[in-house]
């Protein structure tokens, strides 16, 4: 299994936070990624979205679901893309007046001896994407909570 790791401060309550998250079209908000399809479940379990993109020219198109939620806590979703399944756990923390959001995937492809490569290849891939996301996500939850 291979994991990525990312964290951002955001300039908000955990509470405020969480809450924004349980809209997975506003958690998931990155560059050359759409959008279609959102169901929101209440309680957060169940919640989906179709994701749409490219690579090298290709159109890719999968999906994301929420499958754990733990109110204030942790958000868990399970995305599908072509041929890899990562698991993406978000965990929001008190961190002074803000909240800490830490998101990590994890990959595990049971394909023997290549499997750990592409794992570590999906993990490099995927740097861009989550800091971008994380990043959006900090400025959308900061300008609801400024206004």
């Amino acid at each position: 299994m291979a994991t990525l790791t990312r964290s951002i401060t955001i300039d908000a309550p955990v509470d405020t936070v969480f809450d924004v998250a349980l809209d997975i079209s506003q958690l998931w908000r990155a560059k050359d990624v759409a959008l279609s399809e959102v169901e929101i479940v209440p309680g957060g379990v169940g919640t989906s979205a179709r994701l749409y993109s490219h690579l090298l020219g290709f159109h890719l198109e999968g999906g994301v679901e929420y499958i754990e939620v733990v109110p204030g806590q942790r958000i868990v979703a399970q995305a599908h893309w072509f041929a890899e399944k990562p698991t993406w756990t978000f965990e929001f923390e008190p961190a002074g007046d803000g909240t800490m959001v830490t998101a990590q995937g994890e990959w595990e492809l049971k394909v023997p001896v290549v499997g750990k490569p592409i794992e570590r290849m999906m993990v490099k891939e995927h740097e861009p994407f989550v800091e971008e996301m994380l990043a959006n996500f900090k400025t959308l939850v900061e300008a609801r909570s400024a206004a």
